[in-house]
């Protein structure tokens, strides 16, 4: 085995000299005939990557059935270079990467981009160029190197030229290939996609010409003059280019948003447009077909949402839309709009959404929803409605156990009361309102003033009445539902006890039979009282049979004595 050099130099020695040679040294030295002096260390396909000493500064990127190796020392280099923004020394580096190393193309076009974006010395060649070689480079996608260089120039404001090398990129090159056939729809709408944002950029850039050209012709008009002219014409040229660049815009945008995935920001483009043209028809059929086709996306709805507010649409659709979105975000501040459109129609909802809302730390701190539940909870303890208290006694229900601790903690009162006391005040009625937990409540009307505590002591006395009525309501549930049960087995004992009377008057032979032979093992005077004795149950079962089974159950609890004698 092959020894290798433990460490990759000094970084002066590294970037000594420009110039790499295909052996991986630098010009000016000479290769050792010695195994010592090899510089880097190769494995082939039947090495085992064991970490030795031969190894060591090396980390291997394996392609089919071979390996090609990484110096370490050059790597921690580039990542020094890259940390202190030594583009000079980072560009000396990936010279080395391009030239020695053939299987770390996203670590070429990665690193040599960032290079190039912030080296001094670049030129709009240098960056064209690298672009050009990494689309040829098999292990990238072409599509998102291209995408990458465009971002590039996007954010030097160079549109211009964006828009120039996003046409002549790797889906308008005349026997373009792709990769793989799944590679052609994904990536198809994501160039258009960015094609109409460019050119979305061109139409802004445009308009904002027109209005200077605008308000120059304004100060020159009504004069004959050649510049006059030439203003006008300039104007009208301009107005023409951006009517064409808002066509192309629109038409990519629609074959985008005819392809299924996340495409916010375009669609929101697109509706700004046709706004601005005062198309607001289309818009929202756009928008609608956007909210239809993403009912899992925020802003879809948000959107929709947006443009609704906007327009003055129906209370009807805002809440539809809103509703929707309540299922998939119910922390959203938009719940708030949604409980404003429907607190005049249904209490009970906004009570739901808004202990949905408060549910999430996120609101914890904010006095809005706070307020809104605290004014709700005031109007449903006045009206007093079975449904919403209900409703009321469902929402708290289910969070009485851990609410009073998540938002009403008293060792947090103190601290509430310093830095927000009007959230004090309010989240302190509301805890008094649902008769949760009163050492908040209590420590919080401590520490306010006179006149604000009586506030609080108002909302304690109305919660107390609601627990009151509520526990009232609780026991009259349980004892009528105690009175039904025992209303059905006395029911069940009544029809019992007649059946059982029925057939021993009914069963003359058996009764006959039973009696008789107590008359004959007995004196006149005990066969008088049996026969006493049968007559009496006689007249019950006629009785029972007559009257109701309440009374039936009274009459047999009170003549025991009377039925064991008479059945057995």
């Amino acid at each position: 085995m092959m020894e290798t050099e433990s460490d990759g130099g000094d970084e002066e020695s590294v970037f000594s000299s420009t110039t790499w040679t295909s052996g991986g040294l630098l010009d000016g030295e000479e290769e050792d005939d010695d195994d010592d002096g090899t510089p880097f260390y190769t494995l082939t396909s039947g090495d085992s990557q064991v970490e030795t000493e031969a190894n060591k500064g090396l980390q291997f990127v394996s392609r089919g059935n071979s390996h090609q190796p990484i110096h370490i020392p050059l790597v921690h280099l580039l990542r020094r270079a890259l940390l202190q923004h030594n583009w000079h020394q980072a560009a000396h580096v990936m010279a080395a990467l391009c030239t020695e190393y053939r299987d770390v193309g996203h670590v070429i076009w990665q690193v040599g981009s960032e290079v190039l974006y912030n080296h001094p010395g670049t030129e709009s060649i240098h960056l064209q160029s690298h672009a050009d070689n990494m689309e040829k480079v098999v292990t990238l996608n072409r599509f998102q190197v291209h995408l990458e260089f465009i971002f590039h120039l996007l954010s030097k404001g160079q549109l211009e030229e964006a828009y120039e090398t996003i046409k002549s990129g790797p889906l308008r090159k005349k026997g373009a290939v792709y990769f793989t056939k799944a590679t052609q729809p994904i990536w198809v709408p994501v160039v258009k996609a960015y094609t109409g944002l460019i050119e979305y950029g061109l139409w802004l850039q445009g308009r904002h010409k027109v209005s200077q050209l605008q308000d120059v012709s304004g100060l020159t008009g009504g004069y004959d003059t050649q510049e006059s002219v030439m203003l006008d014409s300039t104007l009208t040229t301009c107005e023409e280019t951006v009517q064409r660049y808002a066509g192309k815009a629109e038409d990519n945008f629609e074959d985008v948003l005819k392809e299924p995935g996340v495409w916010d920001i375009f669609v929101a483009k697109q509706v700004e447009m046709l706004e601005y043209y005062d198309r607001t028809e289309e818009a929202g059929k756009v928008l609608q077909g956007y909210w239809e086709k993403n009912p899992e996306n925020p802003n879809a709805h948000k959107y929709y949402y947006f443009f609704l507010r906007k327009h003055n649409s129906p209370d009807e659709q805002k809440v539809k839309v809103l509703k929707e979105l309540q299922n998939i975000v119910p922390s959203d501040e938009l719940m708030l709009d949604l409980v404003c459109l429907k607190q005049e129609e249904d209490l009970g909802e906004c009570l739901h959404v808004l202990f949905d809302l408060l549910d999430h730390h996120c609101w914890s701190q904010d006095i809005r929803p706070w307020q809104n539940l605290a004014d709700m909870l005031r109007k449903i303890h006045t009206i007093q409605t079975p449904s919403l208290m209900d409703t009321l006694e469902q929402c708290w229900y289910i969070r009485q156990d851990w609410w009073p601790p998540y938002h009403f903690p008293p060792s947090s009162a103190e601290h509430m009361v310093r830095s927000n006391p009007a959230l004090a005040l309010v989240k302190a009625v509301v805890c008094s309102l649902m008769s949760a937990d009163r050492g908040f409540s209590q420590a919080v009307s401590d520490l306010l003033q006179p006149s604000q505590r009586s506030v609080v002591e108002e909302a304690v006395q109305i919660g107390d009445a609601w627990r009151r009525i509520q526990d009232g309501r609780r026991r009259r549930s349980s004892s009528s539902s105690f009175s039904s049960s025992g209303h059905r087995d006395r029911h069940s004992t009544s029809s019992s006890s007649s059946s059982s009377y029925s057939n021993s008057t009914s069963g003359s032979n058996v009764g006959g039979n039973h009696c008789a032979s107590r008359r004959s093992s007995s004196s006149s005077n005990g066969s008088s009282n049996s026969r006493g004795a049968c007559s009496r149950n006689s007249s019950i079962s006629s009785n029972g049979s007559n009257n109701s089974h309440v009374s039936n159950v009274s009459n047999i609890s009170n003549s025991s004595s009377i039925e064991e004698n008479v059945v057995w």
